[in-house]
């Protein structure tokens, strides 16, 4: 993290992922609002139930938000679709505005009429939202095409 005084740039922070491993990709994609900033790591393992340091869901993906206060920035989250699955590649785009984040993950496989369990379209895509309340983050919609298709890729960019 750099900021610029008196038109001098400056590193302020190193930002690190708390389970940070070999292929995770961290920094794919990165948004700030303020004293948050949110970061992807498309090539993340870990599942939303089984805790960050399982890698029991290849390239799931996962998103990281920060928070600075007084100058210090430390990791305040760790985003996670409810339902990870293999290739989802959650955290290729990532947006951010005040206390609401959205999250692409092109590789995301349910149909928009079968909901998040039914993986029947391979690669349809979506975009998650999620909603920060005194500090706790949680997921508040699954954004799906409503004729999505096989290989739509929806959420490569939010």
């Amino acid at each position: 993290m750099f900021t610029r005084s008196d038109g001098v740039w400056s590193q302020q922070a190193y930002l690190e992922a708390s389970n940070a491993d070999a292929g995770d990709q961290f920094g794919a994609s990165v948004a700030i609002s303020g004293d948050t900033i949110v970061v992807g790591a498309i090539g993340e393992d870990s599942r939303f139930i089984g805790g960050e340091e399982d890698n029991f869901r290849h390239e799931a993906g996962a998103a990281y938000v920060f928070t600075r206060s007084d100058g210090i920035w430390s990791q305040q989250a760790l985003l996670k679709p409810r339902i990870a699955t293999d290739d989802d590649q959650f955290g290729t785009s990532v947006a951010i505005s005040a206390d609401t984040v959205v999250v692409g993950a092109p590789g995301e496989d349910s149909s928009a009429n079968g909901g998040e369990r039914n993986n029947s379209t391979p690669s349809a895509g979506a975009a998650y939202v999620f909603r920060r309340n005194d500090g706790i983050w949680s997921q508040q919609a699954l954004i799906k095409a409503s004729n999505a298709d096989e290989d739509d890729e929806f959420g490569i960019s939010v």
